[in-house]
C-alpha cells in the first residue's frame, strides 16, 4: 500500500483571489521512497508539505498518510511523521543546554532513560553537535539551530519524514552530516522521505524520485533517472585509448544506448566521442567496447543531463524557431 496516496488536493489561501497555492495534485509514494519537491520560491511546496505533515486542510480533494484519511484523522497523521522546517527552532528552548532541550522533548516520542539518553547521545554526534552539547542555544550558529531542529525531529523515529530545505543555513560541514543522516535513515532504517530543496546537487544525491512544482502543479514526477532521461538531451561521451584505432570506422551508433552520432580523432593517443540522449547507458557500452578491443583506457568523460537541466527546462522550456 502506498505510504502517500493523493488525489486532486488543491487549496488556496484568504485574499489570493483565484490564485491557488495547490491546483489538483496527484501523488503517489511507496514506501521506502525519498521524493524531492522542487519548485521556484511560491510554487506550492512548503504548503503541500503541511497538508501532507496534518497541518493543513486542503480546499478540494482526498488521500491517505500512512493509511490515515487526510481528512478525518489529521491528529493521528501528526502523530505518527515528523516535520523539520525552515522555522522548526521556535521550538527550542534559550533556558535549556543543547542536549537538555533534547531530553526535554525525549518523553513526548515516548523516550524514557538510558534509551533516552541513548538516542540523544547518537543524535548530537551524528549531527555534530556533540561538542556543543552543554551549550545555550543563543550562543549557536543559525545552521547549528537548525542541525538541533533536525535532531529534535528525529527522536520520534517515524516512518514518514517530511524535511522543508533540511540544509538551509547549513555551512559545509553541517550540509554534509545532514546529508549522510538522511542517506542513513532512508537506506539502513527504511524511513520514506520527502524533501523540499533549491539544492539540485542535493535531490541528484539523495532522492530516487524527484516532483517538479510550478504555479501549485505538478509539472513533471517520476523516479529521479527517468525524469532527466525523459529530457532528451543530446550530450557528449569522450573517450580516449592507445591502441590500434581501426576498429573505430566500423563503429555503428546503434552499439551505443542512446546515440546520435560519432566523432573520432587518431593519433597516439585516439579520441572518440559519442554524442547520446542516454549518457549513462552509452557510458557502460563504451567501456564495454574497449574492454573487448584490448585497448588501453586513458580516460572517459561523460557531460551527463542534471536534475539543473531538467528544472530549467520545465520552468523556461526550449523555445524552436
Amino acid at each position: 500500500m502506498a505510504i502517500v496516496d493523493m488525489k486532486g488536493i488543491s487549496k488556496r489561501y484568504p485574499g489570493t483571489g483565484r490564485s491557488l497555492a495547490l491546483d489538483r495534485i496527484d501523488l503517489s509514494l511507496e514506501p521506502g521512497a525519498v521524493l524531492g519537491l522542487l519548485g521556484p520560491n511560491g510554487a506550492g511546496k512548503t504548503t503541500f508539505i503541511k497538508i501532507l505533515a496534518g497541518l493543513l486542510v486542503p480546499d478540494a480533494g482526498a488521500g491517505t498518510i500512512l493509511g490515515y484519511d487526510l481528512l478525518r484523522q489529521a491528529a493521528e497523521i501528526r502523530a505518527h511523521v515528523s516535520l523539520v522546517a525552515p522555522t522548526a527552532d521556535v521550538g527550542i528552548d534559550n533556558n535549556l543546554t543543547v542536549r537538555q532541550n533534547l531530553a526535554f522533548w525525549a518523553p513526548v516520542y515516548g523516550l524514557y532513560g538510558s534509551a533516552a539518553r541513548q538516542r540523544i547521545s547518537d543524535l548530537l554526534d551524528r549531527l555534530n553537535l556533540d561538542t556543543k552539547a552543554q551549550a545555550w542555544p543563543m550562543h549557536l550558529s543559525a545552521g547549528q539551530r537548525q542541525r538541533l531542529a533536525l535532531a529534535r525531529s528525529l527522536l520520534a523515529e517515524t516512518p514518514l519524514l517530511f524535511l522543508d530545505e533540511p540544509t538551509n543555513k547549513l555551512d559545509r560541514e553541517g550540509t554534509k552530516a545532514v546529508r549522510e543522516l538522511i542517506a542513513e535513515l532512508n537506506i539502513q532504517r527504511g524511513v520514506t522521505i520527502v524533501l523540499t530543496t533549491h539544492v539540485m546537487e542535493e535531490a541528484e544525491e539523495l532522492c530516487t524520485e524527484v516532483a517538479i512544482l510550478q504555479q501549485g502543479q505538478i509539472r513533471q514526477h517520476g523516479t529521479t533517472y527517468a525524469v532527466i532521461a525523459a529530457l532528451g538531451m543530446v550530450r557528449p561521451v569522450q573517450l580516449a585509448f592507445q591502441g590500434d584505432p581501426k576498429t573505430m570506422r566500423s563503429l555503428d551508433i546503434g552499439d551505443f544506448s542512446g546515440a546520435e552520432r560519432v566523432e573520432w580523432n587518431t593519433g597516439e593517443v585516439n579520441e572518440l566521442t559519442v554524442w547520446t540522449r542516454d549518457t549513462r547507458g552509452t557510458t557502460a557500452d563504451l567501456l564495454a567496447w574497449v574492454m573487448r578491443q584490448g585497448y588501453r583506457l586513458i580516460r572517459i568523460h561523460s557531460a551527463r543531463v542534471t536534475l539543473d537541466d531538467v528544472f530549467q527546462e520545465v520552468l523556461e522550456p526550449r523555445r524552436t524557431p
